[in-house]
């Protein structure tokens, strides 16, 4: 018997029996399987939703309370200006209008008309777009006041009218009214209104006393408003004079439903998603406590838009049990999922708080959630199905197909492939070692010489990315995790390497001691970039870290850091430039020691003016005798803007060779001096982005941002 017909045997045997055998039990096992994995699919998808629902109500949160700072920084800077008003001589002021004006229309500014952002309760129910003034404000006096008493203070708050018009320009999806209140009677408020009662009392309103009895930027509980029938919220503050007594409050509202329709929420399960804003507390009527809904947005019977509510309506389960772990982990300012019916039907509820005692709540059916998974046993089901047809003319296309390589095929023909095969499979499963041991004398011995010499380099090249992926992960570890919370300055931070790797570096050390009311920034910048910058900048990283809680004068730690580092690579021709920064709380002074580190940047923004904190140093890791020296300034002004970066800022190029430069630097700080700290730093960022265009990075860049509050 020829070989042929051996091999022709053996092939039929050895692939034709566990065929037949796999294809008898094939069917049973397919259907075994699919309901395994819908089961299994079914837990995992249930735990998988639960945690994306949580995170997205997390991520909107996070959205509500930037909205919420930024509500927050447009009073301060109205009861800011307010009270620099008040400390002024008054000024001439333009045409006055008081409550009563808007209400006769003889009287009443040319401007006023009906603005559909604006509404009050319509005399045949409802509610009816009101007639209002952008071009002025409405003053109130309390009954018996003479106008010529207060003459100065109407004066002197007349000068805010620009401010709100600024900022109904940028905030106007979400400022509804801006008013301040003096202890003298004086109440102005814009846009300019009328409708006011003749009982009405600003100084008994809950925002006024909230302010003034707190002394602080203050947010009311939400109420319904009496003459919108919407959700609102007030943020209130009070006001002082120049001798530091109080002069009254500035306060704006919000609608609930406005603050929601700024950013729209967006999932994979919206289309099923029912959402709500909730308010943890107590119904000022009834005495109930529990969670009553502000808002809330249906994408099932309705437009995917979010509303208002005209009144407190509870939110609430069947399952009493789990609704009172819900209202706990809300009361707690937590997030997290639950699982329980919502009117009957078995859904996912998760939660995250958003601002003070306000949090998100998204609800997602159970079946919406297990359609796909039905999908899956369905397919599966059906992939039995086809699976006895394919497996059939499967095994005769094998047939005839062993038959025609067992006569066209020689064993010398098949057997150098078989090498191959298991030379490329070996290598496809991690094993470097495979080698194409072959002659042929035909071109089957280039493939295996191309690959037995592909194979050593591809080896090489894996052991350099391995190293590489675990340098980027230590180093980024390396990297602080949080920004610290120091009080008085508002901080943020950020490195971009342009390789895996970087010596760029920054950290921060709060004092050890608990008494102790100082905080360290510390940046710094390794020569070259890369797996050997990178060393550098862990080695001194852990110098910096041993030592800065060990000494109290900065210049010593640096001058020891110094000796150390220099032990190690002074003869390396290596060296690290450093900039480390002490921030006092309390005092608002600044101590610093430059290491050849290029000088950081302050913007006084009262005086719209730019600083280099300068000092003389060497760089570190090449003279271990030098001695460092410490520089300090006091910090006068709110506002102040402190910047320490590295040169793979100010020394990026463009693709006409140009240099980005400090001075573009210096004109986006003061563009966005009103901003946070990290507002400041991604502006910086963009804008370095944008300069460079399609040049790819050439330096590391490191940037950190202190705002003093």
């Amino acid at each position: 018997m020829s070989i042929r017909w051996k091999f022709l045997i053996v092939l039929l045997v050895f692939s034709l029996t566990p065929l037949l055998l796999v294809t008898a039990v094939s069917q049973k096992v397919t259907i075994n399987l699919g309901e395994t994995v819908s089961n299994l699919a079914k837990r995992t998808r249930t735990e998988i939703v639960s945690k994306e629902l949580q995170q997205t109500a997390r991520d909107y949160a996070k959205i509500l309370g930037r909205e919420k700072e930024v509500l927050e920084l447009a009073l301060k800077i109205i009861a800011r200006d307010s009270e620099r008003f008040l400390s002024e001589k008054p000024k001439a002021s333009p045409r006055v209008y008081f409550a009563g004006d808007y209400d006769n229309s003889g009287r009443a500014p040319v401007d006023l008309s009906r603005s559909p952002k604006y509404v009050r309760e319509a005399s045949a129910g409802g509610t009816e777009p009101m007639p209002v003034s952008m071009d002025h404000q409405v003053f109130w006096l309390p009954s018996g006041l003479d106008r010529r008493v207060v003459a100065k203070d109407i004066a002197r708050l007349t000068q805010l009218l620009p401010l709100h018009q600024e900022f109904e320009r940028q905030y106007g999806d979400i400022l509804y009214w801006q008013y301040v209140s003096l202890n003298s009677g004086v109440h102005a408020s814009f846009p300019g209104h009328g409708g006011y009662s003749p009982k009405y009392n600003p100084q008994k309103r809950p925002w006024f006393t909230l302010a003034k009895e707190r002394k602080e930027l203050a947010w009311s509980t939400p109420y319904i408003d009496a003459t919108t029938r919407q959700v609102i919220m007030t943020a209130s503050m009070p006001v002082h004079h120049s001798d530091g007594t109080f002069a009254g409050v500035a306060a704006i509202d919000v609608l609930v439903s406005k603050i929601l329709q700024v950013h729209e929420l967006s999932s994979q399960w919206s289309p099923a998603m029912r959402s709500f804003l909730v308010w943890s507390g107590m119904d000022s009527k009834t005495g109930e406590s529990g969670l009553w809904v502000l808002a809330q947005k249906d994408y099932v019977e309705h437009a995917a838009a979010w509303t208002g509510i005209t009144k407190l309506e509870r939110l609430a389960s069947s399952d009493a049990e789990k609704m009172n772990r819900l209202y706990s982990g809300i009361e707690a300012g937590t997030s997290g999922y639950l699982d329980m019916p919502y009117y009957g039907v078995d859904s996912i509820w998760a939660y995250a708080p958003a601002v003070e005692d306000v949090s998100l709540v998204l609800i997602v059916p159970h079946k919406i959630i297990l359609d796909q998974v039905r999908q899956i046993r369905e397919a599966v089901l059906s992939l039995a199905k086809k699976h006895w047809l394919v497996t059939g003319i499967t095994a005769t296309a094998v047939i005839l197909f062993l038959i025609l390589a067992a006569f066209w095929f020689s064993r010398a023909m098949i057997r150098p492939m078989f090498v191959m095969v298991e030379a490329v499979r070996k290598l496809a499963l991690g094993d470097f070692s495979a080698r194409m041991d072959i002659a042929t004398g035909d071109e089957r011995d280039l493939v295996a010489d191309t690959f037995n010499e592909m194979v050593p380099k591809l080896e090489d090249r894996m052991h350099i990315r391995k190293a590489l992926e675990v340098a980027q992960e230590v180093q980024q570890n390396l990297l602080p995790e949080e920004i610290p919370d120091v009080p008085g300055f508002d901080i943020s931070a950020k490195s971009v390497y342009c390789d895996e790797t970087g010596g760029d570096y920054f950290d921060f050390f709060p004092c050890g001691d608990e008494d102790c009311a100082r905080s360290g920034v510390v940046v710094g910048d390794v020569t070259g970039h890369g797996i050997g910058a990178a060393l550098l900048m862990a080695t001194a990283r852990a110098l910096i870290r041993g030592l800065a809680s060990k000494h109290q004068d900065l210049a010593e730690c640096v001058s020891q850091v110094n000796r150390l580092l220099t032990a190690d690579v002074g003869q390396t021709g290596n060296f690290m430039t450093l900039f480390f920064l002490e921030l006092e709380v309390g005092s608002r002074i600044v101590r610093w020691v430059r290491a050849g580190h290029d000088p950081a940047i302050l913007y006084d923004p009262a005086t719209e003016t730019f600083e280099e904190l300068k000092g003389s140093g060497l760089v570190l890791g090449v003279d271990e005798d030098y001695s460092y020296q410490q520089m300090e300034k006091p910090i006068e002004t709110e506002g102040t803007i402190i910047l320490v970066g590295t040169d793979g800022i100010w020394e990026a190029h463009n693709g006409e060779g140009e240099m980005f430069g400090k001075e573009r630097l210096y004109d986006i700080i003061r563009i966005n001096a009103l901003k946070t700290a990290e507002e400041i730093q991604d502006a910086v960022l963009e804008a370095l982005s944008g300069f460079r265009g399609d040049v790819a990075q050439e330096d590391d860049v490191t940037i950190v941002v202190i705002k003093v509050l």
